[in-house]
């Protein structure tokens, strides 16, 4: 996050949940923490290293935990990566629930984080 906006990725076609604006990040490897797990998935997809940030919720989606972290501040400068995504985009929070997102519970996220 960065002001009042979150960086979100769009899926890319031959991923899950094609054409659906989601939350960077991805599954645990054996043997990782949920940080850990962040961290090399940022990488990853974005090219950038968190070195701010805050747990702030987990939730059950779809057969998944997801662990979400708020980053705030962070090395590097965020970047497509990978396959995971057709494009990355900042979004203000108060207009992002207006987008097809990967998850129905972002929306409710995302209102918590409006300062």
């Amino acid at each position: 996050m960065r002001d009042d906006r979150i960086l979100l990725g769009l899926r890319a076609p031959h991923k899950t949940y094609a054409a659906c604006w989601d939350v960077p990040g991805g599954h645990l490897e054996l043997g990782e923490t949920p940080e850990d797990a962040l961290s090399r998935e940022l990488a990853e997809e974005l090219g950038i290293v968190p070195t701010t940030l805050t747990f702030h919720s987990t939730h059950e989606e779809g057969g998944v935990r997801l662990h979400l972290y708020v980053v705030t501040r962070w090395r590097g400068r965020p970047r497509l990566r990978g396959d995971e995504h057709l494009q990355i985009r900042w979004h203000r929070l108060s207009s992002a629930c207006e987008l097809p997102l990967a998850a129905p519970k972002y929306c409710e996220i995302f209102r918590s984080l409006i300062s």
